[in-house]
């Protein structure tokens, strides 16, 4: 604990006296000798300025723990960015060898402020040593300070090693902080491994939470394999889950296959709102690299609202790559509400291509006369 109260003084004294004066310790005098503040003086004497507060702070608030001075100072900030400056130099601040008492003090602490900078400890704990901080948390009771903390040892554990991590969290016992913690180690683990998280996303109890982490791992995995991942989301039993998950491959996917985007989302899925949407989605990241094709594609649409997105969206990509070209698409159509709406999309998306140019063009005719 000793050390713990040293720790303490010595950042209070470089990174938080200014909200201690706020809290209205009043400005300590720098002491003799001291000619410049600290940055402008060598490594030694800024070690010998910080050194000299703990003094100051023992006289101002003797007997209180140091975590409730931290707490304090951070509480003193208003301005959130200062706030988040002030816990981000705290947290750097402590060492390995202090992190379990420093815990230990603020998890006894019911204050928000508490939770606040508990949460960033845990994870920087984690980060160097994920056993220890799990077993950590272990001890704690029951409550949302064992739920923070088991996310933030979930969190940074997926980054360093997936596998040690997804045994840990199976085998905690069963519980909301369990479910909490799988998901934040799913969602981790979903950037790099979206198999893994798909695997880790299936142990758990069908909830929307659930059901939103399948979708957003599997649009991670058709980057490296679009036709295991359709194939994995047409298994699914569940038939509005199974719409959202082929969404999803399809969007992912079009980017880079546009045309195996299309032809999954017209065959695997059924005509309504999740369709539409998906049409949509897929012209946007069709269109950046083959607007003519995603324009094709487009033209085969059924008359409806999604449609007319579809086009908005389609001309607002490819008239800045090839007016000409998109004028020529609209010219071949046939009379009727998708020349109609591709027309009014075609001037909007001129308009604003010249707009942002600052370039004053007459108006196009995509008439053909």
């Amino acid at each position: 604990m000793k050390r713990i109260v040293a720790l303490g003084l010595v950042m209070l004294s470089l990174l938080l006296a200014p909200a201690l004066r706020r809290l209205g310790s009043g400005p300590h005098p720098v002491p003799d000798g001291t000619a410049a503040p600290a940055e402008s003086q060598p490594v030694s004497k800024a070690a010998d300025s910080r050194r000299a507060a703990p003094a100051a702070l023992r006289t101002t608030h003797p007997g209180r723990p140091v975590h409730a001075l931290l707490l304090a100072a951070i509480e003193a900030e208003t301005d959130p960015d200062r706030r988040s400056e002030t816990i981000e130099r705290v947290v750097e601040s402590v060492s390995e060898a202090d992190l379990p008492a420093m815990l230990d003090s603020l998890a006894r602490d019911i204050s928000p402020g508490a939770a606040e900078l508990g949460r960033p400890l845990v994870r920087r704990w984690a980060e160097r040593d994920a056993p220890a901080a799990a077993a950590w948390t272990a001890q704690l009771p029951e409550g949302a300070v064992r739920r923070a903390a088991l996310e933030q040892v979930a969190i940074a554990w997926a980054n360093t090693d997936l596998p040690a991590a997804a045994g840990w969290v199976q085998a905690l016992p069963q519980g909301d902080a369990k479910e909490a913690a799988t998901l934040d180690l799913a969602y981790e683990a979903a950037r790099t491994e979206p198999v893994a998280a798909l695997e880790l996303a299936s142990t758990l109890r069908r909830t929307p939470q659930r059901d939103d982490l399948l979708v957003h791992a599997l649009s991670q995995w058709p980057g490296t394999d679009s036709s295991s991942a359709a194939a994995w989301a047409m298994n699914v039993p569940d038939p509005s889950l199974r719409q959202r998950l082929v969404a999803a491959v399809a969007v992912a996917s079009a980017e880079q296959d546009g045309a195996g985007a299309a032809w999954l989302a017209a065959s695997a899925l059924g005509a309504g709102d999740e369709q539409g949407r998906a049409a949509v989605s897929i012209v946007q990241r069709w269109a950046q690299n083959s607007p003519q094709a995603a324009a094709s594609w487009v033209s085969q649409f059924p008359d409806s609202p999604p449609r007319d997105a579809a086009v908005q969206n389609l001309l607002a990509l490819w008239i800045p790559q090839d007016a000409e070209a998109a004028g020529n698409w609209l010219r071949q159509l046939p009379a009727g509400p998708l020349r109609d709406a591709g027309t009014v999309a075609y001037g909007q998306a001129l308009a604003e291509r010249d707009r942002s140019s600052g370039v004053v063009a007459p108006a196009a005719s995509t008439s053909g006369r």
